[in-house]
């Protein structure tokens, strides 16, 4: 190869390379937006999406000006120690990214499971304001309504205590809007104790069991969830077939609850 097409060469890679910064940049961008939307919409802001608009501004900022880091990183190169800092952060970085691709299959295949025909609903409550439901509650509600209308001969167990911003159970919304809405009033069991998806679970089964229904089970709640809703449910020494049934999640909340699930899902296999 002679000089003129080593140049060539080295200028298209420039070229593309220039594309892809500004692409990345571009995307780091968005994300920060999406991440921050939750809290702008709704006033929600948790460690998730604070995390969420960090690494994204990050990403954002390190490809709009990764010249600058790159005479950073020959400065770290200059001696031994932060050398061995600058790879080993290097390295944490990919292998974070690497977790959450891993984590992020996990939950998609989870969220794939199919339900038994007729396996009985455990419908996860979610927050309640005042004595209507919140959005995400509304879809969970309306999923398990599809499913309960798609399966005549199952049960639903709703399940949810009191939250501090409503004046009913969780469990009785999802009773009062599935009721209004058609289904059976003598299909859904109310489970009012449970503060987390451990004990939804553990309380909702134990009403199944005793209702003499089908024991296996159709987990109504958000995609993201239903990794984790599994996990726990195998942990608790459910064994039989569990399925899932997916909420229309509201696209502004999805970034920053499945971020949620990459940091609760090793949290419940561990501590739970």
């Amino acid at each position: 190869m002679n000089q003129e097409q080593l140049v060539k060469n080295n200028s298209k890679y420039s070229v593309g390379f220039n594309i892809f910064r500004t692409i990345m940049a571009v995307l780091g961008c968005g994300m920060f937006v999406w991440f921050l939307l939750p809290f702008i919409t709704f006033g929600i802001l948790n460690p998730y999406n604070l995390f969420g608009m960090t690494v994204s501004i990050l990403v954002a900022v390190y490809f709009a000006f990764k010249p600058v880091f790159k005479k950073i990183r020959d400065k770290f190169y200059q001696k031994a120690f932060s050398k061995i800092l600058w790879k080993l952060g290097r390295f944490l970085i990919y292998a974070f990214f690497l977790y959450g691709l891993v984590i992020s299959t996990v939950m998609i295949i989870c969220a794939s499971i199919a339900p038994s025909q007729n396996a009985s609903a455990i419908i996860l409550g979610a927050q309640v304001i005042g004595d209507r439901p919140s959005i995400m509650l509304n879809d969970r509600i309306t999923a398990g309504k599809n499913y309960l209308d798609e399966n005549p001969d199952a049960i639903c167990v709703a399940t949810g205590g009191l939250g501090n911003s409503a004046n009913i159970t969780e469990a009785q919304c999802m009773y009062n809007v599935l009721t209004e809405s058609g289904i059976d009033k003598n299909r859904i069991f109310l489970e009012e104790s449970a503060t987390n998806t451990q004990e939804n679970l553990m309380y909702s089964y134990d009403i199944i069991k005793k209702q003499g229904a089908s024991t296996d089970i159709a987990i109504v709640s958000d995609g993201f969830h239903q990794a984790r809703a599994l996990l726990i449910a195998r942990k608790l020494g459910i064994d039989s077939k569990i399925g899932a049934v997916n909420a229309n999640t509201n696209l502004i909340f999805l970034p920053t609850f499945w971020v949620r699930e990459w940091f609760g899902l090793p949290y419940d296999a561990l501590f739970r």
